[in-house]
């Protein structure tokens, strides 16, 4: 795991950033923030990083052009308090597009599944001028390996059809294409599955 460190409280700015830079063009974010999506994705991922650091849960390389949210098996849930902190930030990013978002969310909370205990790849981005380069692949790489060395599963969903393959080269396999009342895609992907 040398590729990687975890992150700081310092870090946040740039890796919200990277992740905004890394979901600008993503289908379902797109769908939720048609306008101003940028500085509305930075809002948004600077106040979830800045309650997933403390906990330990956010990595990056050393260059801070990659950043993961990797929950560990057990804690992918938000609590209650999670949302009330961040009632904030998710209205002022969401704005007209609240009822969407909210929606969006709470269906895929529902669909999360509660078994087998897994690793919980909630987000993984690069910054847009550092894609290709390998540093994405390594900080991903670097977190299976304590999955493997823990022999738990590791699931996540994919909101650009675009990665799957990314992701097959790990060593996932898709799950469920997941359709919804409105709104694009998502697929749901395990890696070693152990088909429960």
């Amino acid at each position: 795991m040398a590729d990687i460190v975890r992150a700081t409280a310092a870090d946040v700015p740039a890796l919200a950033a990277v992740l905004a830079s890394a979901y600008a063009e993503d289908p379902v974010w797109s769908w939720l923030m048609p306008r101003d999506r940028d500085r509305r994705l930075r809002l948004l991922f600077t106040a979830h990083l800045a309650q997933q650091v403390p906990a330990g849960r956010v990595w990056t390389d050393p260059e801070r052009t990659v950043a993961a949210v990797w929950a560990e098996p057990g804690k992918w849930k938000l609590p209650a308090t999670y949302l009330l902190r961040n009632a904030g930030p998710l209205l002022r990013a969401s704005r007209t597009q609240l009822p969407r978002t909210a929606a969006r969310l709470f269906a895929m909370e529902h669909r999360h599944p509660a078994g087998p205990e897994h690793w919980y790849v909630e987000y993984i981005g690069t910054r847009a001028d550092a894609r290709g380069t390998g540093r994405g692949a390594r900080v991903l790489g670097g977190l299976l390996e304590r999955a493997d060395a823990d022999g738990r599963p590791v699931f996540l969903e994919s909101s650009n059809r675009r990665n799957l393959t990314f992701y097959q080269r790990h060593g996932f396999t898709v799950h469920e294409e997941m359709t919804f009342r409105s709104g694009p895609p998502m697929w749901s992907m395990w890696r070693r599955d152990d088909g429960r």
